[in-house]
């Protein structure tokens, strides 16, 4: 630390570094926190796949899902997304009100699943993309 004692343009320097680096250490050191927060939480995950009944106004639609399917329709149904689940040979709502009966991934395995990027939900379409 004696560096920051001496005078002139290499004191000022070496504050203006440390100050810049600061903010990026924090972030680097929170993502690595974060990824092995996700990775703990997937660690006694066995991803299998799923058959729900999802509950869309007055209408019922049996759905069986993959594990990762599974995941994004427990995320969407938690963050009261509203679009359609593409499931062969039809499309099923899903909007604020749905409700599911069935098994589906815990939510911070769901969360784990997005952090660590195997979250895609490609079978889910928004309805501000129909537009």
């Amino acid at each position: 630390m004696l560096f920051l004692w001496r005078a002139g343009n290499a004191r000022a320097l070496t504050v203006w570094l440390l100050a810049a680096l600061l903010p990026l250490l924090a972030a680097l050191t929170a993502s690595l926190w974060g990824q092995a927060r996700a990775q703990r939480a997937l660690q006694g995950y066995a991803p299998a796949p799923v058959v729900v009944d999802i509950i869309t106004g007055k209408r019922r639609y049996r759905a069986s899902l993959t594990a990762l399917d599974a995941a994004c329709l427990e995320r969407n149904l938690r963050l009261e997304w509203e679009g359609r689940l593409s499931t062969p040979p039809w499309f099923i709502p899903i909007d604020r009100h749905s409700s599911v009966i069935g098994t589906l991934p815990p939510s911070d395995v769901v969360q784990a699943l997005s952090v660590t990027g195997q979250l895609r939900c490609a079978a889910f379409v928004s309805h501000a993309k129909d537009e």
